[in-house]
């Protein structure tokens, strides 16, 4: 069912045999780190629900064909990537849609990319359904950091974890799908099983290899060299969540020698979460540096 997307085979076996038993519940939470194709396996399960072939999915029953040209009338995906967080209004519309029957089909499903997106209000706008769903709705919540969402929208989701992918499926992907050749393993250590931080990365090795050196070692800088190298170290805005990333990454194998570190990572969480809300940038990562070089050497 799964066999072009790589990894997490614990994963896709339990979603395969869910759909061989047509025991499908009314909504999953896919939890896992962005870039691990969490995304991809929960259209190619949508598809295989909704197959009229007995090989699922089959790719030629009419359900198929249109579930590919992405015009299939029983699937409705919310995949707002530019977008900062996904409002309301925008759940409210898919909770009206949920009450309309399948057209033709005995399922319907709903697909929502970056769950965690959803502001409060967007997430208590979707409570209700996922306590009282229609018998033939499934909705799938796809998620980075599922701390976001309410206890209570958690609670009433069948969970399936999704692991980091290998160096090895990393080096696969980028090579056979995106014609990428000369890999060097710091970009599959940078990238921690993720696709997209992989991606982020590729060319930009120098300034990653700088970040390694500089956060590896903040109890050895003092505060002004710090500071001097921000605009080398944050300047590019765009990957600005791969680099947070990779801090933490540096920040939890450190937790070992220093618990310390442990305050650090939640420092940059909320740094993540102050740039998702259009905190003003430079004195969002000013404060980041202040609080972690304090954390470590005050």
């Amino acid at each position: 069912m799964f066999d072009n997307i790589l990894g997490n085979e614990e994963a896709k076996q339990v979603l395969e045999n869910s759909v061989n038993t047509e025991k499908i519940s009314h909504s999953y939470m896919f939890i896992g780190q962005e870039g691990i194709g969490k995304f991809m396996i929960a259209k190619e399960f949508a598809k295989a629900i909704l197959c009229n072939g007995r090989e699922k999915p089959c790719n030629i029953c009419e359900s198929c064909i249109k579930f590919n040209g992405s015009n299939n009338p029983n699937v409705e995906i919310i995949n707002e990537v530019e977008e900062k967080s996904i409002k309301t209004e925008k759940i409210k519309e898919m909770v009206k849609s949920v009450y309309e029957k399948p057209i033709g089909a005995s399922k319907k499903i709903y697909i929502i990319n970056d769950s965690q997106k959803m502001t409060k209000e967007a997430q208590n706008s979707l409570l209700k359904t996922l306590e009282e769903p229609p018998e033939y709705a499934v909705i799938i919540l796809i998620v980075n950091n599922d701390n976001l969402l309410l206890n209570t929208i958690k609670s009433r989701c069948t969970k399936i974890k999704f692991n980091k992918l290998t160096k090895k499926e990393v080096e696969i992907v980028l090579k056979q799908q995106y014609g990428h050749k000369d890999i060097s393993d710091n970009i599959l250590e940078i990238s921690d099983g993720s696709i997209t931080h992989a991606l982020a990365v590729y060319g930009k090795e120098e300034i990653f290899s700088e970040i390694g050196n500089i956060f590896t070692n903040l109890d050895k800088i003092n505060i002004i060299d710090l500071l001097n190298k921000k605009d080398l170290v944050f300047k590019d805005k765009e990957s600005i969540y791969e680099i947070l990333d990779y801090i933490n990454i540096i920040f939890f194998n450190k937790i070992k020698t220093n618990i310390k570190y442990t305050y650090c990572i939640r420092i940059v969480e909320e740094t993540k979460d102050r740039l998702t809300k259009n905190s003003n940038y430079d004195m969002t990562i000013d404060n980041l540096l202040l609080k972690i070089w304090e954390e470590i050497n005050g």
